[in-house]
């Protein structure tokens, strides 16, 4: 009997001599030191907390974590000495699905076709293995997802649902910082302003997951008819860029919507027209339109009479309007161009001036990518001394804007911003009515 006893009484002094560590305390202080974090993000861009972090080894496990609820905790991770990957999340919400495999490839999903209505931020820093009790980790953050900004216009007074749906999207990002996923479809719905114009909310959504994007425009009129337009852009949204989509309905003139947010990158702008030119007959109207005589009116693209033919408005039995642009180019700051328009006349035609901001997007739209090329290539054959539009970034054209000076490009990816002290090319227009 006393031989079971004495084991027992000796395990019993054995566990009491061991304390069981907390979750932070399986190592030992020499074993562990830790690792202090600050987090910065793009200026005038608030933090949103909570705010997440998350060390990872070399192996992509997960070492440690910290969840700070407000700007005034500290942020620290302990750690031994090793190397490490530290993530910190930003603007998560319930529009996120964070990862239950807590690994470096481990994916951050988003939950709904709707897109998200917060971004995501995110930012990364990697540890190296010898460090001190006073090293310190600075991550700065940056959007990983892009802002999509939808206004529609010319929509027809008996629509009364409008959706505008993007695809090709990635649907996750890896802790990792890869994008993934299967491909998404995000819609968002638009409302009615006073104004006329169909908007959406800002919505976030991941990068395009192709070259080529397909937006896909869907009409529900009051009578139950659904009608769907579609159109492919030659491009994606990137992330940490606002992607604004600016579309009008059965009009001959594309308009551009520009929309400039503090801490994100430079916008990407989409202007587009989607439906036919085809204005619908007026209920209880049974009378056919007379058609009209386009024979002598130029092609958008031409040179007509000395001058380029930027866009032709809508006709009537009087005639019709033509956007019209210099072939001469100038170059001036904004000081000395206010000079240029004065007494420049081509053909008779004087009262020429900068492009206004919707004329310039005009431009822009009309002579991108390829018809730029092809405008280049007629005005060379035209006349070799004149010189064609540049696509180079650093080549901007100026126009105006409520008085003021702002600047535009036929670049990609660029949008029209306020102009600065530097010289610019200089295009005049006229808007010109041709009797047909």
């Amino acid at each position: 009997m006393l031989k079971c006893i004495l084991p027992i009484l000796f395990c019993g002094t054995l566990f009491a001599c061991q304390q069981v560590p907390n979750d932070d305390e399986w190592l030992s202080e020499e074993e562990t030191k830790p690792l202090k974090v600050k987090v910065r993000s793009a200026e005038n861009v608030e933090i949103a907390y909570p705010l997440y972090l998350y060390a990872f080894d070399k192996n992509g496990k997960l070492a440690a974590s910290q969840t700070i609820v407000d700007e005034g905790k500290d942020m620290a991770l302990s750690l031994t000495d090793d190397e490490y990957q530290v993530v910190a999340l930003s603007g998560v919400t319930d529009d996120y699905q964070l990862p239950k495999d807590l690994t470096l490839e481990g994916e951050i999903k988003l939950s709904n076709i709707e897109g998200a209505d917060a971004p995501l931020m995110v930012g990364r820093a990697d540890v190296g293995g010898s460090r001190n009790e006073g090293t310190m980790a600075e991550i700065a953050l940056s959007y990983v997802v892009a802002q999509l900004n939808v206004v529609l216009k010319n929509v027809p007074a008996d629509v009364s649902t409008v959706q505008l749906s993007i695809s090709p999207l990635y649907s996750s990002l890896s802790m990792g910082g890869e994008y993934g996923g299967d491909t998404q479809k995000v819609k968002v719905n638009c409302t009615l302003g006073e104004d006329g114009v169909w908007s959406a909310q800002p919505t976030y959504i991941f990068p395009g997951s192709a070259a080529e994007t397909t937006f896909s425009v869907s009409f529900k009129k009051e009578d139950g008819t659904e009608l769907t337009y579609g159109y492919t852009y030659q491009g994606k949204p990137e992330e940490n860029h606002p992607f604004n989509i600016t579309g009008s309905y059965a009009e001959g003139v594309i308009v551009g919507g520009s929309f400039e947010i503090s801490g994100w990158e430079e916008a990407i702008d989409v202007e587009f027209t989607f439906g036919a030119n085809v204005v619908p007959d007026k209920e209880g109207e049974d009378e056919e339109e007379p058609e009209i005589d386009m024979t002598n009116v130029p092609e958008v693209g031409t040179i007509w009479n000395d001058m380029i033919v930027v866009d032709i408005g809508e006709a009537d039995e009087n005639g019709v309007d033509l956007l019209l642009m210099s072939l001469d180019e100038w170059e001036s700051d904004t000081l000395n161009v206010v000079d240029i328009p004065t007494g420049y006349s081509v053909n008779g035609i004087s009262g020429w001036n900068l492009p206004t901001y919707d004329e310039a997007t005009t431009i822009r739209a009309r002579f991108s990518n390829d018809a730029r090329l092809e405008l280049n290539d007629i005005i060379k054959q035209y006349d070799s001394q004149l010189v064609g539009l540049s696509a180079d970034s650093n080549d901007r054209y100026l126009c105006l804007k409520n008085g003021k000076y702002y600047s535009f490009s036929f670049a990609p990816k660029t949008n029209i911003s306020p102009a600065k002290k530097r010289s610019y090319y200089v295009r005049l227009v006229k808007t010109y009515r041709v009797a047909i």
